[in-house]
């Protein structure tokens, strides 16, 4: 029976023991051991895979890149589905092979999006219908869409009320870049929002409710967004979590993100939490990571800094991924 001893990281703190991998369970113990340093897979809770394929975004502004007049849906609209997911694919294989486990992925494009992403191990695929009649239709993870800004509110409203009768998860972004679209987003009661950057004022309102958020560092940077209050209130927030968004800009890698985020918030254990979260959050079953000790974490004082801000692919032994080695 193949078990890695050591210790298992969380934003919980540092456990020893020893993780059986037939049976994905760490069994604490009471004898020291540090041969390597395990922690959870990571969960990516806010992702568009489909941008994989549109690489080197122009640096313009948010509304000119991804409205819905603009660039991305542009792109997307002129390449071909098959393209798309040969990107989509290759960028899901790259970023689970650095520990990241599941994709919570918007989907563009209604129906016919969602085949950029089906049957790809990871991914949770949030459908975008362009009509009621096309939501009824759609078997996916949940839907999901961009801005109330963006779309007939109407027709939003519809499809939050059939993901709330067939019980999916319903997400929409809110307060990217400005407390404009909060107060609609609000009035929806959405499972999760993305973004509230730039109206940390109004973060209270979800919280109170306790509907999760997501925040996305690099994102946010890629278009000057950056907001360091709204981060420091989230950080006390458990329903907190961590994505990448679009992939054209950044990788879907946690670690990357993690390892930005810290340069931006003080607090490496909150960030931890967040890109794992999404597991308990949506009900899904997260790995293991195995790090080995001959690099960045060799003779480290401080694992959870160490695993947050440095940590890398060269670190990583082995990835467990339900009973299967990767």
């Amino acid at each position: 029976m193949d078990v890695y001893s050591g210790i298992l990281v969380s934003h919980e703190g540092i456990v020893h023991g020893d993780l059986v991998v037939e049976e994905m369970v760490f069994e604490e113990s009471r004898i020291e051991k540090d041969d390597y340093v395990i922690t959870r897979t990571f969960f990516n809770a806010h992702t568009h895979l489909g941008d994989a394929a549109l690489r080197d975004a122009p640096r313009i502004e948010l509304e000119k890149l991804v409205g819905p007049e603009g660039y991305k849906h542009r792109m997307l609209e002129a390449t071909d589905l098959t393209v798309l997911r040969e990107h989509a694919i290759a960028e899901v294989r790259r970023c689970r092979n650095e520990g990241t486990s599941h994709f919570l992925d918007f989907r563009e494009g209604g129906k016919a999006g969602l085949e950029v992403v089906r049957d790809v191990d990871g991914v949770l695929a949030l459908a975008r219908p362009k009509n009621v009649e096309e939501a009824e239709e759609i078997n996916s993870f949940g839907f999901a869409y961009s801005s109330v800004r963006d779309h007939d509110l109407k027709l939003i409203e519809e499809v939050r009320e059939i993901a709330r009768k067939r019980k999916k998860f319903f997400g929409i972004h809110a307060g990217e870049r400005d407390c404009g679209d909060v107060d609609a987003t609000l009035s929806l009661q959405p499972d999760f929002v993305v973004h509230m950057n730039m109206c940390p004022e109004m973060i209270g309102e979800f919280t109170e409710e306790e509907i999760p958020i997501v925040s996305c560092f690099r994102s946010n940077a890629f278009f000057g967004l950056l907001n360091k209050k709204s981060y420091e209130l989230l950080c006390e927030y458990d329903l907190w979590m961590l994505g990448t968004d679009n992939a054209m800009i950044s990788t879907a890698s946690m670690l990357d993100e993690m390892h930005f985020a810290s340069y931006i918030v003080g607090s490496e254990r909150a960030l931890l939490r967040a890109a794992t979260a999404g597991y308990e959050i949506f009900n899904v079953e997260h790995g293991y990571i195995i790090f080995n000790r001959k690099h960045s974490f060799r003779k480290t004082s401080d694992p959870l800094l160490t695993l947050v801000r440095r940590a890398g692919v060269k670190d990583i032994e082995v990835i467990l991924f339900d009973t299967h080695l990767k």
